[in-house]
């Protein structure tokens, strides 16, 4: 987490993400699932979190995120199909926000801003709406995988492998908590300007949307490994009625608490003269180590080796049908060569 911090404070002295892509590019994110998925998580928290001129600096690395997504999600591995999911929500995060430019990555802004960004014209607050439930979907599957990956075992959640998976989450529920509240109001705002047959399919998608973000919610409250770091909202019991408008003053804004970071952790006597964040001549895991921070404190060596071995045994595995390949194209040739050699 402080490594994470200094690299987001970095951002706002630089006034920009330069020097945390000129660090990234190195990382060698097509040979580890589980650097990747680390990598996705730093970056989410540093569009989250950095210099309004982040955004722009990443769309410039937009392709090569969806191509590593595209590798790990052909893959058969946990952490790579995680990985192809996080890219998709990273990268329609980055789209969402370069193109709705006045609504910030962090997604905290009033609901007059809000009112602003959908503008008067309904065809923009209709094409808004659909946006935001895309945007939506992407963080609930992302979620819904990690948690069924764990089967919600506390146990598992309580382990380094499980928290690996798990800590994503945080932002994934900032988000969630934001995102829920642009579609209340502004399918409230559809519903005072459209016909409710019209809505109907939008209505639907909310409810669908509704009860995966309730589910989502009491699954994370139950586990222990979020009880200290985050204090997650409760959605109302019933979706609200957007056919009757006044239904709208029931609506409450959800809130995410985050404690002090600080508070949680043992004062550093060194923190400010901290040691270099990239060491060069370590090992790659090392290095993203050292630059981004390992999730709660400690680098799952279990699952790295776990990672490799599966890598491992795909390559023996395409080499083993190469070889079958080379034996079948010589059996076919000896073949073609005795018959010719057979006296008529």
């Amino acid at each position: 987490e402080k490594h994470a911090r200094r690299i987001i404070l970095g951002t706002h002295r630089e006034k920009g993400a330069y020097t945390f892509w000129s660090y990234s590019l190195g990382f060698p994110l097509a040979s580890s699932s589980i650097l990747s998925w680390k990598f996705c998580h730093v970056l989410h928290k540093v569009l989250r979190d950095g210099h309004r001129n982040v955004l722009q600096d990443c769309m410039r690395h937009h392709s090569s995120l969806v191509e590593v997504g595209k590798m790990w999600a052909h893959l058969h591995d946990k952490y790579g199909q995680l990985v192809g999911l996080y890219t998709k929500l990273l990268c329609t995060k980055m789209e969402f926000h370069t193109k709705r430019h006045t609504i910030p990555p962090n997604l905290e802004i009033t609901d007059e801003d809000l009112e602003r960004a959908a503008g008067t014209d309904i065809n923009n607050v209709f094409q808004l709406t659909v946006e935001v439930f895309d945007y939506m979907d992407g963080e609930l599957r992302l979620a819904e995988t990690v948690i069924r990956q764990l089967n919600t075992s506390i146990a598992i959640s309580s382990l380094t492998s499980g928290q690996c998976r798990l800590s994503p989450l945080i932002q994934v529920i900032q988000d969630c908590s934001q995102l829920y509240h642009f579609t209340v109001k502004l399918l409230f705002k559809l519903h005072a300007c459209l016909p409710a047959d019209t809505l109907q399919g939008h209505r639907d998608r909310f409810h669908d949307q509704f009860h995966s973000l309730k589910t989502f919610f009491n699954k994370a409250r139950d586990m222990l490994y979020f009880k200290r770091l985050i204090q997650i909202p409760r959605l109302p019991d019933t979706p609200p009625n957007f056919l009757h408008a006044a239904s709208l003053a029931k609506h409450k804004k959800l809130v995410v608490v985050i404690p002090d970071q600080d508070e949680q952790e043992q004062p550093d006597d060194d923190d400010d003269d901290p040691e270099p964040l990239i060491d060069v001549g370590s090992p790659s895991v090392d290095m993203f180590d050292k630059a981004f921070g390992p999730p709660n404190g400690a680098f799952d060596d279990r699952d790295l080796q776990i990672d490799n071995l599966k890598r491992d045994l795909e390559l023996l595995r395409a080499e083993l049908e190469r070889v079958k390949a080379e034996v079948k194209a010589m059996s076919c040739l000896i073949r073609k060569r005795v018959a010719k050699s057979a006296p008529l």
